[in-house]
Formats: structure tokens, sequence, C-alpha cells
């Protein structure tokens, strides 16, 4: 069941500034939501109560300080009878709908203030009063905003076939939250599954054995095959629509179909991250291997460490995805043969070379010939030669940033011409006196 809305208890004593505000039940709420980042506004709740009015201040006074907030959040601070204000109330909500459970709990189940706050943020609801909470029209619009705040209604309305289905358009999530009778309603979890394929995961057992409801979850979502039933995840065409909407959904299927060969070749095929399925033995198999770094070169990450060192596999996936060298074993990542096919397809893998390619002349300048920005990975010298900058700034001209410039000659040197002293003429030395 959702979380009640704990209503604020009357201090005894008046709350002194700084104190922490009553303790409400805050779903979905981060506390950075709750703070205060204005520095000005904060100036002014000091000013005002630490002032000599404290909490007794005027009523003008913080209405005024209330309309210069930047979050609406300003209202956790005033005393009472300034949260038992409507005006002021609405004032915050105005400028954030969670300021509402701040309100006293007379506002807080008043329709006014609350269809306020719920129209800006459905999390509001939670905050609302319980008769509230059982309006339909009311939870109705706040599930325009926020199909979970489904979760915050009253068990009557959660098992409401028009409500569930109104939360469920805003997200397929929201089931959830829907009764047990709803959630074993066809067309209400085939509703869900159109929205979020994981959602089927609150589905009811039987319907999470549906063919037709697993494969309109898979169609969204190919990992939902994780919450289908085990007989159907032993299924090889259920398992391959999953593994065409995403090669990893293969971890999740049986362990029979992840250690048969035949069925993995034909899921890399279709998609090559779906190796990281497969059953490790399988995984050294060079044929299959390459069948998967064929369709997606990043499939090289999950290959056995004995075949990331060999040149057929390595050069084939890089063919596929130049980036993929990241994966290949670190002599293969140090050889200028393996790197120059990649760095010609896409010049920021230059950034994954060691500092002896960086500073290869013919490399660098395919580099920036493929992507003007591979400039910055070069090494300074190369970012100062004219051609490759030159070559770099054709490609992309933000790469001039990068080039580095070679020291210009003082102006005062080249303006101020220079003469060389004129040679002095040869003379006799003079003897030395023994």
């Amino acid at each position: 069941p959702p979380p009640a809305a704990a209503a604020p208890s009357s201090p005894a004593a008046p709350r002194p500034f700084g104190a922490t505000p009553p303790v409400i039940a805050m779903a979905g709420v981060k506390p950075s939501e709750i703070k205060i980042t204005d520095p000005q506004v904060l100036r002014d709740v000091v000013k005002l109560m630490s002032s000599s009015m404290g909490l007794n201040a005027d009523r003008k006074a913080y209405l005024e300080v209330l309309r210069r907030s930047n979050n609406g959040m300003v209202l956790q601070f005033a005393p009472e009878h300034i949260q038992d204000d409507q005006e002021a109330a609405l004032e915050s909500i105005k400028k954030n709908g969670l300021a509402f459970m701040f309100a006293s709990p007379r506002l807080r189940s008043d329709p006014k203030v609350a269809w306020a706050a719920v129209q800006l943020d459905g999390r509001a609801l939670q905050f609302a009063h319980e008769a509230l909470k059982a309006d339909r029209n009311f939870v109705l619009e706040a599930l325009k905003t926020l199909g979970g705040a489904l979760a915050y209604a009253s068990p009557e309305l959660r098992s409401d076939r028009l409500v569930v289905l109104e939360a469920l358009k805003k997200d397929g999530r929201a089931l959830q939250f829907a009764s047990k009778s709803l959630r074993s309603d066809k067309e209400i979890v085939l509703e869900a599954a159109r929205r979020r394929g994981d959602s089927i995961v609150s589905a009811s057992r039987e319907l999470r054995s549906d063919p037709e409801v697993v494969l309109e979850a898979l169609s969204r979502d190919g990992r939902a095959l994780a919450a289908a039933s085990a007989e159907l995840r032993a299924d090889p065409e259920i398992v391959l629509e999953a593994v065409r909407q995403d090669g990893p959904a293969l971890q999740f299927a049986s362990r029979e179909l992840r250690a048969d060969r035949d069925f993995v070749i034909r899921a890399v095929r279709l998609n090559g991250m779906a190796l990281c399925g497969a059953r490790l033995d399988l995984r050294k198999d060079r044929d299959l291997v390459l069948e998967a770094v064929r369709n997606d070169g990043n499939a090289l990450q999950f290959v056995a460490e004995g075949l990331k060192g060999d040149q057929a596999v390595v050069s084939l996936a890089v063919k596929n995805q130049p980036r993929a060298i990241r994966y290949a074993a670190a002599g293969l990542r140090c050889r200028r043969d393996v790197l120059l096919p990649a760095i010609a397809r896409d010049g920021s893998v230059l950034s994954l070379a060691p500092t002896g390619i960086k500073d290869d002349f013919k490399v660098v300048l395919s580099a920036v010939e493929s992507d003007g920005l591979a400039l910055q990975f070069a090494t300074k010298h190369l970012r100062a030669d004219k051609k490759i900058v030159d070559a770099a700034v054709r490609s992309n001209p933000l790469a001039q940033m990068f080039a580095v410039q070679k020291p210009a000659k003082s102006s005062l040197a080249t303006s101020i011409p220079v003469k060389s002293p004129a040679p002095k003429a040869w003379s006799k030395p003079p003897l030395m006196c023994r």
C-alpha cells in the first residue's frame, strides 16, 4: 500500500528558526528539492525570523518573502499561522508543488490548495488528506503529471480500471501499484507492456507465461525476457525476439539455450552483443567469436582472453567498430598496422593509442583527416606542425583550439636591423718583454 501522509503534530513550543520541520513521509522526493538555494531569499528569511517580531512577524512580510522565493520551500520555515494561510500556501505551491507538504493539515485537506499542488507535481498527492486520495477526479488530475502517483491513491481507486489505465498511459511501471485483480487482467497488462516492456515484472504469473504478453513487452525492451516464465525463456523463438531488441538479453535465456552452439550462432548473427550471454566455453570458439564481432565489433569485450590477442579477430572487430580496439590485448593495441585502419575510420581512436603512435606523422595526419578534433590527442610538436593543423582545421574548424603556436620572433628584433661588427684589421702582436 502507498505510504500514508503523516500530518505534522502541533508543537508545544514555537519552532525556532533552523529547526527541523515536522517529519512527513516523502516518497520519491529528494532532499535537494527541499533545499533553498537562493542566497538573497535565505538572507530575507534569517532577517525576518531573527527580528524582534520573530514568530509574530507581520503576515505581509512573510508573503513578500514567499513571493521572492526561488522554489516556494521557504514555507517550511514559516510559523504555523502562515502555514495555515491559504494565500501563503498557494503562493509557495505556485513555485513548487511539493511545498504542499509544509502546509497545515487543514490546508492539505483543502481541495483548492491540493488541486493546485497535484497539477504541478503528482507526488504532492501523497501529502493530501485521505478523503482526497479517494476522490476519483482529484486522483485523475494527479495522474496527468505522474503515472506513479497511483501509489498514493486509495485502495478502491487502485482497483478502478479507468484510473489504472490513465496511470499506465503516463508510465507503464505504474502497473506495480494496481490491485492484484487488475495485474491479472490481460488488457491492463498489455497496455502497460506497450508503454514499458519491463513493466510485466508486476504482472501475474499466468500472464508472464502468455506468449502474446511477453512478445509485446519484448518488442519494447529485450531485457523484459527476465520477467518471462521459465518455459518461455527456454523457447528459441521468444529468446531470439529478445536478442533482436537487445543482445545481452541472451543472459536471461535458459541454461540449455545458452550452451547450445548452433542456437548461440543464430543469436550472435542477429546481435553480436548476445555473445555476453553465451556459456564461457563458447566464447573461446573462434568461429563463433568471428560471427559475433562481424555483427558488432564491441562484442570483442566478451571474447575469451586468448582470442583478444588474435589479429584476425581483432582486425574484424575494429573494421566493424573502430573503438573496439580498446578491448584488444595490449600487444595488438600497440601495433601500427592494427591501429592505422581504425584511426583512418575514426580519428578519435588516436586517444587510445600509445605515445609512440601519437607521435607518428602519417598516423596523426590520417586521424585529423577523419576527425579534426583528434588533433588534441597528438603529441605537442605535431600539434605545431602546419600541415597537420591545416588538415585538422579543414576537417573541423574547432580543431584550431588544440593547435600549438610556434614562438614568434620579437617585433623589436625584426624592426631594428642589427649590423654585424666590421672585421678588425690584422695587426702584428706586440713583442713580449722577457
